[in-house]
């Protein structure tokens, strides 16, 4: 399931045109500007598992340097650092474009570094040149290097009173992939690699140009990702992380979505300029078939049975159903004004649809093929159904939060705010947490499903699209 580009880009538009800046001492990058012969770097800061130590920095620059001594900033602004605030946490310190070649340092200057202990502030002492940490990566042109930091607090005091800070430093790394998700990201043409386990960034692979849809195979051996810019699939090795095969999918379909059969043999494509979704077959590529459904389709969901996909169709407000034994539509469904989203239940007896330009959720029942509720959840960029039974998570963009609703008592339970205009959902119901994808804050919420508390909040890439979980 997807969300539209369409309403992503209006939010946004609303918001500046309002004045609605919000402050974060860690804001979202601007975007980077690329020229030839560049890589994108990325910088993540890695928290301490633990600290007695309540230290904070002022970082006021930040720069690579490469082999020939050339100096490279990373910083567009200073940065305020806590310890205790990125405790089992993550930040995103600098996303940019870097020129190729083999960098040997890291610089910091540090404006200012504090000590709080027993009700005192202690500003220790720093000295005049920038703190030089060597640690070697190399960049190559249209490729994704990260690097890794992880902040060693105890090991950064020297004496009490003098500031030292140390990092331990790695690239990429690799999880067993039974505790993988992988996020879209439609701003910074990349897919970032989480580790459930810590709720981190472990990895980020370069795909095409703005990936959006992304499945995983039922085998969990691989992903797909479509890009909407490129109009291309990749395909992605679970097992490595690494990316295995680019393909040609149809020219100008601005593709947002893709499903794949329980079976793994056979993918379904939303071309959401073409008005059609594509049947391609998921070992051998090929295009199988081509089915026009409505106006400007933008998500898309299958049955666990297999029989069935069903289209939103956000321009004509109805829903495509697929017989996928005929690859025809079978049935179309009129539903309410600008619908975003649709889930379908464990059993695939009950479908859910959201809508960004109504309050209504639709329920739809599979076997009639008709609508059979009609409940005032309010609007909403995703819908996804919880475990227990009668529930679904609503992320309502505009509110910058997910609604907990009871439809069987049509109303809402609880509601935990997020970050900037949610429009993705993702359930891992093994640990009982909720995924939200932030499209407007670059980040994907994690919430506990039994406290529905936020329990931490991962930096990825711009404008971050959709999440896939590996099971």
């Amino acid at each position: 399931m997807q969300k539209r580009w369409r309403y992503t880009l209006r939010f946004l538009g609303i918001l500046l045109a309002l004045g609605l800046v919000a402050c974060s001492a860690f804001p979202p990058f601007p975007p980077p500007e690329k020229r030839a012969g560049e890589g994108r770097f990325l910088l993540y800061l890695n928290g301490p598992s633990k600290t007695p130590f309540a230290i904070t920095v002022e970082l006021a620059s930040l720069d690579v340097e490469r082999e020939d001594g050339a100096r490279f900033s990373l910083l567009s602004h200073p940065l305020r650092l806590h310890s205790l605030e990125i405790v089992g946490g993550q930040l995103l310190l600098a996303e940019t474009f870097l020129p190729e070649g083999r960098y040997t340092a890291l610089l910091a200057r540090i404006r200012k570094a504090q000590l709080s202990q027993e009700g005192k502030t202690i500003d220790l002492a720093l000295p005049k040149e920038a703190f030089r940490f060597n640690t070697t990566f190399t960049i190559r042109p249209g490729e994704v290097t990260p690097l890794f930091m992880t902040w060693e607090v105890e090991g950064s005091i020297e004496r009490e009173t003098i500031f030292h800070p140390a990092f331990l430093f790695a690239g990429k790394s690799h999880a067993p992939r039974g505790v993988l998700a992988y996020v879209s990201n439609e701003g910074s043409d990349t897919v970032s690699v989480i580790d459930r386990a810590t709720d981190q960034v472990i990895s980020v692979l370069a795909v095409g140009e703005k990936p959006r849809g992304i499945v995983v195979a039922p085998d969990s051996s691989r992903a797909f990702v479509v890009n909407a810019a490129s109009h291309t699939l990749t395909v992605l090795d679970v097992n490595t992380s690494r990316v295995l095969h680019t393909i040609n999918l149809e020219l100008g379909g601005n593709p947002s979505d893709l499903a794949i059969t329980p079976d793994g043999q056979t993918l379904y494509v939303v071309n959401t300029a073409l008005n059609t979704v594509s049947v391609v077959s998921a070992t051998s590529f090929q295009l199988i078939q081509t089915i026009p459904v409505g106006q400007r389709p933008v998500a898309v969901a299958i049955t666990p049975q297999g029989d069935r996909l069903l289209v939103v169709n956000s321009a004509s407000n109805t829903i495509s159903v697929i017989d996928t034994f005929r690859n025809q539509v079978m049935a179309t469904i009129a539903v309410d004004f600008r619908p975003s989203d649709v889930a379908i239940d464990l059993a695939g007896t009950q479908a859910f649809v959201s809508h960004l330009g109504s309050p209504q959720l639709a329920l739809l029942s599979l076997p009639l093929l008709r609508v059979t509720q009609m409940l005032n959840a309010g609007p909403a960029a995703a819908v996804l159904p919880d475990e227990v039974k009668g529930r679904v998570f609503l992320a309502q963009s505009h509110l910058q939060r997910v609604s907990v609703f009871d439809t069987v008592l049509n109303s809402e339970i609880d509601a935990v705010t997020v970050g900037k205009a949610p429009h993705y959902l993702a359930l891992d119901p093994d640990r009982g947490k909720l995924y939200v994808v932030n499209q407007g804050s670059d980040s994907v919420t994690v919430i506990d499903t039994a406290s529905r508390q936020v329990k931490a909040t991962i930096p990825v890439g711009k404008r971050p699209y959709a999440m896939a979980i590996v099971r």
